[in-house]
């Protein structure tokens, strides 16, 4: 599946990127951290009513403590997809995996801030079986050159092939097809790529065809 992700926008940056030909290429709408920051979850209820409630909707709230009550929170503004810290407690990470199951919603563990030295967790997040594992390469890591490809063969999670995989962290066109095949994830996620391309539309089909025909061949 393909993602877009609306990161560092302004609400009316935000709605103009949703247009039915954008909707009809991504899959999934990420309601991204910094969007969340700057409107409070009122963005995601807004958003749900622009795109008329056609696609995943993705709250990234990144949930750190009280795992029950902000997943529950998120889920209620509209979202039917949210996100945990993997270096959450091992406690709010049930909970927040209990709440996804009670609202028949999908949890995604995001390991940005996972110490990839914490072999029970690690191991905890595998017996806790996530709908998506999220390797993510911080936006910061991305600014100096970092890699996901580089990253990725540090995971077990990638090797082990145990979890379903999402991909997010400076994605476009020309790393597209190596982390595709190198990492073989079921959802993509693509923000800046192209939130900030000459032609968005355009953008995001390019990357929906290599997808589509890495795919099928």
């Amino acid at each position: 599946m393909f993602q877009i992700a609306l990161d560092i926008l302004t609400k009316q940056e935000a709605k103009e990127l949703l247009t039915p030909k954008m909707l009809n290429t991504v899959d999934i709408v990420e309601i991204g951290t910094p969007l969340i920051i700057r409107y409070g979850l009122s963005i995601v209820e807004q958003i749900k009513d622009w795109i008329k409630g056609d696609k995943i909707l993705f709250a990234d709230t990144k949930i750190a403590d009280a795992g029950h009550w902000e997943t529950c929170e998120a889920i209620s503004s509209g979202a039917n997809m949210v996100s945990v810290l993997a270096g959450a407690s091992f406690n709010t990470l049930e909970e927040v995996r209990d709440a996804t199951q009670l609202n028949q919603a999908k949890m995604v563990v995001d390991i940005i801030d996972l110490s990839l030295s914490d072999e029970s967790k690690i191991k905890f997040i595998n017996t806790l079986n996530p709908d998506y594992l999220c390797i993510h390469l911080a936006t910061d890591v991305v600014k100096k050159g970092g890699s996901l490809l580089e990253f990725s063969r540090q995971l077990s999670f990638v090797s082990s092939r145990r979890l379903p995989l999402m991909v997010a962290g400076g994605i476009h066109p020309q790393n597209l097809l190596d982390i595709l095949k190198n990492i073989q994830p079921a959802v993509v996620v693509a923000g800046s790529s192209i939130t900030k391309a000459s032609d968005p539309e355009l953008e995001a089909q390019n990357m929906r065809r290599i997808i589509d025909e890495t795919i099928l061949y």
